[in-house]
């Protein structure tokens, strides 16, 4: 599969805008109680998948872009695709501290994404740790597309808890 570069780097820095603004909105959606709920079954919380964007936009956006990942130490411990079981992970960053890192990793991808050259986004990443063969572009593409799947958790888990809720009234 290959993905067309027809389009300049305002629509894919456009990408990047909508879908972490949504993911922000999420986050700002839920009420303190609801970050950490998960229905039985299932581990995830709103909390987790607002940093696992966060962990997606390193890895598959900035990583790429300039080689060096930006998260601390252990964000991938906490939120990376094989991080250990959440139910074994007693403290979670604060709400504010995630907020203000998605905001500052969307505006950090928009300005790289803007310097890019469309044969850039047809190269490999700068970053040979990832071990892929795909392209620079199809990364950023495909982080964004995980984070908003991941929104879709989001809000789901969202609805499950004010129907449940809104049941036992």
């Amino acid at each position: 599969m290959s993905i067309s570069l027809e389009h300049d780097m305002g629509s894919l820095q456009l990408v990047v805008e909508e879908i972490r603004g949504k993911t922000l909105k999420l986050l700002a959606e839920a009420c303190d109680n609801e970050l950490l709920w998960a229905p039985p079954g299932l581990s995830n919380h709103i909390l987790w998948h607002a940093g696992h964007a966060l962990w997606l936009g390193d890895l598959l956006g900035i990583e790429p872009i300039t080689g060096v990942r930006e998260l601390p130490p252990g964000w991938s411990a906490t939120f990376g695709q094989n991080c250990r079981p959440v139910r074994e992970t007693t403290t979670w960053p604060a709400r504010d501290e995630i907020r203000e890192r998605l905001e500052s990793q969307k505006n950090r991808l928009i300005e790289e994404v803007g310097k890019l050259s469309k044969k850039d986004l047809c190269q490999p990443p700068r970053s040979q740790k990832l071990g892929t063969e795909r392209t620079l572009g199809y990364l950023i593409v495909h982080g964004m597309h995980d984070e908003a799947n991941h929104q879709g958790e989001m809000r789901l888990l969202l609805k499950m808890q004010r129907t449940s809720s809104v049941s036992r009234t």
